[in-house]
């Protein structure tokens, strides 16, 4: 239970922002916990700058934007603040992000613990806060917390969007909408809105992808099928698609569902020790029942007719054959003769004592 508990606290740690606390830390354990940190400064080995190389003087940083024409990014963050450490470790040390921020602002780093005058003038109450600045340190956007936004694309892409100069997720999503069977772009739009942490959105982006995957596995799965049918093999994916896939699809009104129907009737009505024409003869009524306007409809019940005489029905099959025969004996459709000519011929078969194969 203590390890669950403990788990808790770091992810809740590494999605909420930390309150601000008193700027005298409060207690001796505050202090203690300071002076530990300036000791493991002391300590510490310098290693290779990387990433983005934070000013951490306000007004020096104020200056070099003006000069250069450049906004600030300002973070706020404190030597105790978990979320901090994370992107700094994990986002601010960046090198390709640090390359790319600095093309538009000048990144500064203020300590929430000793920046008392700043802290108060940018009304910052919780750990880390990110702001978007002009150069005189009017605040274009605020980010208060990760938001769960630990990557660099995700803060590119915050930066673009705050600064309303277009960005990578608006190309994903236009290229998605127009590409909507595109698994790979439509996927992109959902993973970059959840390196956003807008949770909600990319959820919806999923289910289209979601939809995708399952489409491609049926286009893959039937057309495995369609090979094992060829070689009259048994095989699970039969079971799966006969069992699962094809009910569903028929309460969809899929049209594909009819070809494989076709295909699973015939092969289920003839194969061995397993012949099931009863169920053949179900599948046809369930097509015809699915598609009540189709033009394969003479079809449908000329063959749950002859799976009705393969079944030892031979009266069921009389009847329907008869009744088929008369209602499409005026067609002039020439498809639709020839099944009425089979009609005619099963129908004399049956009569005459024999088999209809």
């Amino acid at each position: 239970m203590r390890y669950w508990v403990m788990a808790a606290a770091l992810a809740l740690g590494m999605a909420f922002p930390v309150l601000a606390q008193d700027d005298s830390r409060g207690t001796e354990g505050g202090k203690a916990e300071k002076k530990a940190d300036e000791g493991e400064a002391k300590d510490a080995k310098p290693e290779a700058a990387t990433g983005i190389q934070f000013l951490t003087n306000l007004d020096e940083a104020k200056k070099q934007a003006a000069e250069s024409k450049r906004g600030l990014f300002i973070v706020f963050s404190t030597s105790w603040c978990g979320p901090c450490k994370m992107l700094q470790q994990k986002v601010w040390s960046d090198s390709a992000f640090a390359e790319t921020l600095a093309k538009t602002s000048v990144a500064v780093k203020l300590d929430g613990d000793t920046e008392v005058q700043a802290k108060k003038d940018f009304e910052i109450r919780a750990y880390p806060t990110i702001l978007l600045a002009q150069a005189d340190g009017k605040v274009l956007a605020r980010q208060v917390g990760a938001g769960g936004m630990m990557t660099a694309n995700a803060w590119e892409i915050w930066i673009s969007e705050a600064l309303g100069s277009g960005s990578k997720l608006d190309d994903l999503v236009k290229a998605a909408e127009e590409a909507p069977q595109d698994l790979a772009k439509v996927k992109a739009v959902a993973d970059t809105l959840y390196e956003l942490g807008r949770k909600d959105e990319a959820v919806k982006w999923y289910d289209k992808a979601e939809k995708l995957v399952d489409e491609q596995s049926l286009q893959i799965k039937l057309r495995k099928v369609e090979v094992l049918l060829g070689k009259m093999k048994d095989d699970p994916t039969i079971h799966e698609v006969m069992d699962e896939i094809l009910p569903r699809m028929m309460a969809k009104k899929d049209e594909r569902v009819i070809d494989i129907s076709l295909s699973f009737a015939n092969l289920i009505a003839r194969l061995g020790e397993k012949k099931d024409p009863a169920r053949a003869r179900k599948m046809m009524q369930d097509l015809q029942a699915a598609f009540t306007a189709s033009d394969r409809m003479i079809e449908f019940r000329c063959r749950a007719g002859m799976f009705a005489h393969q079944a030892g029905d031979n009266e069921t099959a009389l009847t329907e054959m008869k009744q088929i025969a008369q209602d499409f004996k005026d067609s002039d459709n020439e498809t639709i003769k020839i099944w009425v000519d089979r009609c005619h011929r099963f129908i004399k078969t049956l009569e005459g004592g024999g088999k209809y194969r």
